[in-house]
C-alpha cells in the first residue's frame, strides 16, 4: 500500500467529519478512513492509478471566487453551507428545484422523490432567483430541477420571470413524460424562453426503463427528442450509469446521440452515487471504469485518451470529451489527455457557463472547430484549439479530414458550426467517497426555498440509512 494523500471525509454511518488516506494499492486507488464509532471504511475510487494521475497532470485552474457568501464558516465544511467563506468557486450552473413531486417513482433517485411534496411558490421561487443573481457573477445559467418540474402547469410563467430577472441561461431537467404526452406544454416552455432540455435518458431499450420505473419506455424518449427537433431546442442526454443496471448500453447511448446531432448536444452520463433512494450499492462505478466501457462498447471510435478533465470543480470531479460527427456518422475527436495541461484557465466557471450556453444553442457564424466553442469546455485542448494550429493542423487529425473533405478545413469548419457532440460523466460524491477539498470547489450550486445555496453533493449529501445532511432541512 503506497499513501499518496490524505483527505478530510465523512462517515457514512454518522456524517461525522473524519480524516482519510488515499493510497494505491494493486495499481487501484483507494480512500480509507475509520469512524471512532462506526469502524473502518474503504472505497475504491479508480481501477488505474496511472489515469487517475493524467487526470490530475492535466488540470490547472484559477478561479473565480463566489459574487457574495451568505454566511459564516463556524461549524467547518460541509456544516456551514450556504455559501461560506471557506468555498473557493463561483457558480458554473444552479440547480433551482420548482417542486419535489414526481410522476415516476424510479428505483434510482438521489432527492427521493414520491408523488406527494410541495411546491414552492411564485414569490418564493422569484426569492431563489434573486439568490441566484446575489451569489452568482454573470452570465447566470439555471436549471430548473425537481422532483419533476413538468407537473407544475405554472412552470412556463416560472420560465418567464426568471428571464425577466435577467437570468442568461436556463434549462429544464426532466424525464420527458409531458412533453412526449402533451407537445402544446413543449411549445408554451419554449415560448416562455427555456434554452436547452436535460432529458433523463437512460438506455436504448424498453428493458432498462421497466428496470427503474416502469412507467415510460424507449419510444417516449426518442418522441421527446424529434419534437424538440420541431421547435429548435437542444437537448443534453442525461444516463444515470450502475453497473447491474445500464452500464451495457453506454455505447448504444451514444451511437444513438450522433444520429440525432444538432439537436442533441450532448451526452452527460452520471455514474450512480449512493445518496437519497437506490436498490443497493453493488451496482457503483467509477469515472474510469465508464470510459473502460466507452472505449470497449464504441470499438475505438473514442478513447480514454480522448476524454480530459471538465473544466469545473477539480480534475477528478468530471470527464469530457468533444467530437464532431460527420455525414457518415464517424466520430473526430477534438480533445486528447496526451495534449497536457493548458497554459491558462483563468475563471473556470465563467467559461463553463458560456460553454453552457453556446454549446446548446448553437453556434454563430463566426465560430468553427477551432475557435470559442472549443475553447471554454476542452480543458487540456483549450489553448491548442483556440489558436488553430496546434492540436488541430499538422496532425493526423487534419490528414484525415482533408481525405474526407473536398474543400479541407472549410468544409470541416462549416460541420463543425452544428454537427458536433459533447460526451461527458460527473462524478458526483456520497457519504463514502466524500472529499472535502472537491465540495470547496464546487460550481454546481442548489439555490433553496430559504435563500441559501448549497454546492449540489452536500445537498443531497445522505448517510447509509438515507438521512439528508440539508434536503428537507426546511
Amino acid at each position: 500500500m503506497e499513501q499518496i494523500d490524505t483527505v478530510k471525509s465523512l462517515c457514512p454511518e454518522c456524517l461525522r467529519k473524519i480524516e482519510g488516506i488515499k493510497y494505491v494499492e494493486d495499481g487501484k486507488v483507494y480512500i480509507g478512513k475509520e469512524c471512532e464509532e462506526h469502524g473502518k471504511f474503504t472505497i475504491l475510487i479508480s481501477r488505474d492509478v496511472e489515469h487517475y494521475k493524467k487526470m490530475e497532470n492535466c488540470y490547472e485552474a484559477e478561479r473565480a471566487k463566489p459574487k457574495a457568501f451568505l454566511n459564516n464558516a463556524e461549524k467547518g465544511c460541509p456544516f456551514d453551507c450556504g455559501l461560506c467563506p471557506s468555498h473557493k468557486q463561483d457558480t458554473c450552473i444552479a440547480v433551482l428545484e420548482v417542486t419535489s413531486r414526481c410522476d415516476m417513482g424510479c428505483t434510482f433517485c438521489f432527492a427521493n422523490s414520491t408523488s406527494s411534496g410541495n411546491d414552492p411558490d411564485m414569490a418564493t421561487i422569484k426569492k431563489m432567483f434573486e439568490t441566484v443573481k446575489q451569489c452568482s457573477n454573470d452570465p447566470t445559467c439555471v436549471q430548473i430541477s425537481g422532483g419533476e418540474p413538468t407537473l407544475r402547469n405554472d412552470l412556463p410563467e416560472i420560465i418567464k420571470l426568471g428571464r425577466d430577472m435577467g437570468i442568461s441561461h436556463i434549462e429544464l431537467n426532466t424525464n420527458g413524460n409531458r412533453l412526449a404526452d402533451d407537445p402544446g406544454f413543449l411549445n408554451e416552455i419554449v415560448d416562455a424562453g427555456i434554452d436547452a432540455i436535460y432529458l433523463g435518458f437512460d438506455g436504448i431499450s424498453d428493458e432498462i426503463y421497466d428496470k427503474r420505473h416502469k412507467k415510460m419506455n424507449f419510444s417516449k424518449k426518442a418522441q421527446v427528442i424529434d419534437r424538440c427537433e420541431k421547435v429548435g431546442i437542444g437537448v443534453v442526454l442525461v444516463p444515470l450509469v450502475s453497473r447491474d443496471y445500464n452500464l451495457h448500453e453506454v455505447g448504444k447511448i451514444i451511437d444513438f446521440a450522433s444520429s440525432k446531432v444538432p439537436t442533441v448536444r450532448g451526452v452527460h452520463f452520471q455514474p450512480v452515487f449512493f445518496s437519497g433512494r437506490y436498490p443497493s450499492e453493488e451496482g457503483r462505478i467509477t469515472i474510469f471504469d465508464l470510459l473502460e466501457e466507452v472505449e470497449d462498447q464504441m470499438e475505438g471510435k473514442l478513447k480514454i485518451t480522448n476524454f480530459t478533465p471538465s473544466l469545473m470543480p477539480h480534475a477528478h470531479c468530471g470527464a469530457t470529451c468533444l467530437v464532431v460527427v460527420d455525414e457518415y456518422g464517424n466520430f473526430i475527436p477534438l480533445t486528447n489527455i496526451s495534449l497536457g495541461a493548458v497554459e491558462s484557465t483563468s475563471d473556470i466557471a465563467r467559461k463553463t457557463k458560456n460553454s453552457i450556453m453556446g454549446r446548446w444553442k448553437g453556434m454563430d457564424e463566426s465560430s468553427s472547430c477551432c475557435s470559442k466553442e472549443v475553447e471554454v469546455k476542452s480543458s487540456c485542448c483549450t489553448q491548442k484549439l483556440e489558436i488553430k494550429s496546434s492540436c488541430c493542423s499538422k496532425s493526423d487529425q487534419e490528414n484525415k479530414l482533408n481525405s474526407d473533405f473536398s474543400n479541407g478545413w472549410a468544409d470541416f469548419i462549416e460541420l463543425s458550426k452544428e454537427n458536433y457532440l459533447t460526451i461527458s460523466a460527473m462524478g458526483f460524491q456520497d457519504a463514502w467517497t466524500y472529499e472535502q477539498d472537491r465540495v470547496e470547489n464546487c460550481c454546481i450550486h442548489v439555490v433553496t426555498e430559504n435563500g441559501k445555496f448549497i454546492p449540489f453533493c452536500n445537498y443531497n449529501l445522505t448517510n447509509c440509512k438515507g438521512e439528508y445532511l440539508y434536503r428537507n432541512a426546511g
